[in-house]
């Protein structure tokens, strides 16, 4: 998990080191520009249970998937959770990687990108609120 402090100029990011502002600002646009939000709360079924019952599963995940490796590579080491691995495509298609994060990881990130992003803020204010809720 990601706790942050602002302090001049740089962001304070357990457990990882200072990350520049700078770097969290290119990261929202990045993210605003490549990335996606799910936020969706899906029914289950629990076929194993007797009467086979139904629950709300919460699907919340932060993404971002592109051909350019060296980025999310960096997109990885800059906010220290998540995943970034190969993504399928179809055969003939350039290969793509994908950084991935989800759940309480994707609140963190969230409230990271948050000050700076423009199009995917509402959405991300969704999971922040969603986690503020549950607290």
């Amino acid at each position: 998990n990601l706790m942050v402090l602002r302090h001049s100029g740089l962001l304070l990011v357990y457990p990882r080191e200072y990350i520049k502002m700078s770097e969290i600002s290119y990261l929202a646009g990045l993210f605003d520009g490549e990335g996606s939000v799910r936020y969706k709360c899906m029914p289950r079924i629990r076929h194993e249970r007797p009467n086979k019952p139904v629950y709300d599963k919460w699907e919340i995940r932060l993404e971002i998937a592109m051909t350019d490796k060296k980025i999310i590579d960096w997109v990885h080491k800059l906010v220290g959770v998540g995943t970034a691995n190969p993504r399928k495509v179809k055969e003939g298609m350039k290969p793509q990687w994908r950084w991935i994060c989800r759940y309480r990881d994707a609140y963190h990130v969230a409230k990271l990108l948050e000050p700076y992003s423009r199009i995917k803020l509402g959405e991300l204010k969704k999971i922040s609120k969603h986690y503020k809720e549950k607290k």
